[in-house]
């Protein structure tokens, strides 16, 4: 794991503070950033990925005391002393193929005497669409860590696994961009991604993000394409408005370098 912030809000500049506030803190806190280490606890996450998927997983890590020594920081943008808090990240690269894979994720890190805990684990489901540098979008998934999981969420099973299963859906639209207006870009909403975790239920458990891709694609804004049977046409606007014009008013768009009237097929 990578140390995504490792003293709160340090990573703030604060162009207003003294050099030697500056480096006072930097003083203080690269020596104690060398005693950085996790926990004994952790849990198992396990990604089912479909091909073209990735994951970019970030937990965060919050003082169980914040008066305790070393639970409190500079913050450079006031100079005010604050709660710690820590970020370890991760990626999972996107694949061209399917795949499942696995790591674990500490419940606990040491800064110095400073005990930290996990409070939250974000995720970026990534989804490539296509070989171009844009063609590339994510969506959000997060897992809440709390002393108490509300009463209605599921729990583990006898083998100490909770499935999560994540309905993941692209949307297509023709791109607003200068320098690529008027081809198909992609946005991915996924659903059922997120979870709500009880902290001490969760050491040497296992959670199973799988992630499954509507073969469907749908429109990103409602009543901008008008489906057909040979596939979806996009239609020009009203004035000062986005949605069709009645009766509607096709128009063509681009696609990896062709001018097309259908998606996704390009021509009828």
């Amino acid at each position: 794991m990578r140390s995504i912030i490792s003293t709160g809000c340090l990573s703030l500049l604060a162009f207003s503070l003294s050099a030697c506030s500056w480096v006072g803190v930097l003083a203080t806190e690269g020596p104690l950033s060398l005693t950085e280490r996790r926990g004994l606890d952790s849990f198992t996450l396990v990604a089912d990925l479909p091909e073209g998927f990735g994951l970019s997983i970030t937990g965060w890590y919050g003082p169980v005391d914040k008066t305790r020594l070393n639970c409190q920081v500079t913050n450079l943008y006031d100079n005010e002393q604050q709660a710690r808090h820590l970020g370890k990240g991760f990626d999972i690269p996107i694949n061209p193929e399917a795949k499942s894979t696995s790591r674990t994720i500490p419940l606990t890190y040491y800064v110095g005497a400073c005990e930290l805990r996990l409070g939250k684990v974000k995720m970026d489901i990534d989804g490539r669409y296509g070989e171009q540098i844009w063609q590339k979008t994510y969506a959000n998934a997060n897992f809440y860590i709390h002393k108490r999981a509300p009463e209605d969420e599921q729990g583990f099973d006898d083998n100490g696994t909770r499935q999560v299963d994540a309905q993941c859906t692209w949307l297509f639209q023709q791109s607003k961009a200068k320098s690529r207006l008027g081809e198909i870009s992609k946005l991915l909403t996924c659903k059922g991604a997120g979870a709500n975790l009880q902290y001490d239920q969760l050491a040497g458990k296992t959670v199973k993000l799988a992630i499954e891709v509507n073969p469907v694609e749908e429109p990103y804004r409602d009543d901008t394409w008008i489906r057909f049977p040979e596939g979806w046409k996009p239609c020009l606007p009203k004035d000062g408005w986005q949605r069709c014009q009645k009766p509607p008013v096709f128009k063509t768009f681009q696609m990896n370098g062709q001018t097309c009237t259908v998606y996704p097929g390009c021509t009828e």
